[in-house]
């Protein structure tokens, strides 16, 4: 859906109330899900990529009660191109290695030394400069097993880590965006260099082969959770790998959609949590959505300020708009402290399972923020 389509509707909320607008959107509305009446044997499942995963996995590894490796699950992106993995993908041909290290370094404990080793980075100007220790380790041991998933796993073991990290696809993909004035770009590091309006991203090639214990991790999930994170280079590539999809609409799980706290510039300029709701449903139509889980609180105006600078600003919530397309809006404080916008680990956990239980439809929030009133209005 274009962005002068999801204005014109804005409007029709404003001057009609939801009520009008909902009718034709029913079928946008996600399936019954199964509900989960206890967390002892509640298997999650979390898809992306980039800062936003690790922030889940670090929280939920805490939360949630056991310690069976199996109940916790990343399937990461692979499309990264740029940096220190860029580099280790083109001179040895593995599988980028960034994204999955910091989701590894998520589900270890952050105290140990084995962590410290791992999330090293080289400064200086030689051959080594801005690589991370963690990821020559793992395309060392993607070496020596000849095989790269083996490689994450070894890893797991070496870092004790209390989860599963699995890459989307074993093969290797890359990133396409065409933009709206019909030029297209390649590779997923130059796609955010250029500010300008993305249509659509797909994959090279374009029906890659899933991981397969990834397929069987989203069968057996009983939350699955999108996000947060860049939509079109972290969230959505994963999506773009259809049995992955598929899986998930099979399970029946809910499925919940955490949403970012600010634009990305270049990438998402301008959006709303509807645009983002509705670039998913563009590019992956039949993943269902149940909940979109919005933050409450109001960014700083100081930090909010630093950011707005490089263009960056709070994604405004629109809590109508998502109702009436069919999905279930719910806003919780999850704003992490300190000078970087960043979803606190810890509130996310709490909300995210706080989530699993719950079966009523509507928005539910905690605190009734000002922005969220503005765009709600009055009922």
């Amino acid at each position: 859906m274009k962005s002068r389509e999801i204005k014109t509707m804005r409007v029709m909320l404003v001057r009609h109330g939801p009520c009008d607008l909902a009718a034709p959107m029913r079928r946008m509305a996600p399936p019954p899900v199964q509900i989960h009446t206890s967390l002892d044997d509640l298997r999650v499942v979390a898809l992306g990529g980039g800062t936003g995963l690790p922030i889940v996995l670090e929280g939920l590894k805490d939360a949630l009660p056991g310690h069976e490796r199996d109940r916790l699950t990343a399937v990461v992106t692979v499309a990264d191109d740029g940096g220190s993995s860029g580099r280790l993908r083109h001179a040895y041909g593995v599988l980028p290695p960034g994204d999955i290290r910091n989701c590894l370094l998520a589900l270890t404990d952050r105290n140990s030394t084995l962590a410290a080793i791992f999330n090293h980075r080289f400064d200086g100007s030689d051959e080594v400069s801005g690589h991370s220790l963690g990821n020559l380790i793992l395309t060392a041991l993607s070496q020596i097993e000849k095989d790269f998933p083996r490689a994450i796993e070894r890893g797991s073991e070496i870092l004790n880590v209390r989860g599963r990290v699995f890459p989307a696809t074993a093969e290797d993909v890359r990133l396409r965006a065409e933009l709206a004035d019909g030029s297209c770009i390649e590779g997923e590091s130059q796609i955010n260099s250029v500010p300008r309006t993305i249509r659509s991203v797909s994959l090279e090639p374009s029906e890659p082969a899933p991981f397969g214990a990834a397929i069987e991790a989203a069968l057996r999930a009983g939350l699955v959770i999108l996000g947060p994170g860049s939509l079109y280079t972290s969230l959505i590539p994963v999506l773009l790998i259809k049995e992955l999809a598929d899986a998930i609409r099979r399970s029946g799980t809910r499925v919940v959609l955490v949403m970012n706290l600010t634009t990305q510039p270049g990438e998402t300029d301008g959006y709303t949590a509807a645009d983002h709701v509705l670039a998913i449903r563009r590019h992956a139509p039949d993943v269902p959505i149940h909940d979109v889980l919005l933050n409450s609180t109001p960014i700083p105006e100081d930090v909010a300020r630093a950011y707005s600078a490089s263009h960056a600003v709070p994604v405004a919530p629109d809590v109508e708009l998502l109702r009436a397309l069919g999905y279930r809006p719910v806003m919780r404080d999850l704003l992490g402290s300190g000078p970087k916008i960043r979803h606190d680990p810890y509130k996310l956990a709490a909300a995210l399972l706080g989530l699993v239980r719950r079966t009523r439809p509507g928005v539910e929030t905690t605190t009734a923020p000002a922005v969220a009133r503005s765009i709600a209005g009055t009922r």
